[in-house]
């Protein structure tokens, strides 16, 4: 039971980690959170929490397996995960915002803008 529970668990930060990625892209924050803009400190944020994630998703993988199969089981995971957010993305995109507001500074939702990313240059 425990290795399926660490089963879960390596799944769950490997979908978490590439949520995260995702929404550290202006296109993705848009289409979850409409109005928002990420800044770029939540931008660094999002990409480090992704990291971080990912890399707790293989600790977990060597732990449950060893070095043989614990690393060719994350591989596997990973891009199951990368396609689980894909598909999240293309079909309910706002499945994703309870990560969005988890980790980032401001309430994504107040519809503030920033004006360096819309500015025109000329």
């Amino acid at each position: 039971m425990p290795k399926d529970l660490l089963l879960v668990a390596i799944f769950s930060a490997a979908y978490l980690s590439f949520a995260l990625f995702a929404l550290s892209q202006v296109r993705h924050w848009r289409v979850v959170f409409d109005k928002a803009l990420p800044t770029q400190r939540e931008v660094l944020l999002l990409r480090s929490l992704g990291i971080l994630m990912l890399s707790i998703s293989l600790a977990l993988s060597l732990v449950r397996d060893g070095a043989s199969f614990g690393s060719l089981l994350w591989i596997t995971m990973i891009g199951v995960a990368a396609l689980a957010v894909a598909l999240t993305l293309a079909w309910r995109p706002r499945w994703l915002r309870p990560a969005g507001k988890l980790f980032s500074f401001t309430h994504p939702d107040t519809g503030r803008v920033n004006h360096k990313m819309n500015q025109v240059k000329g």
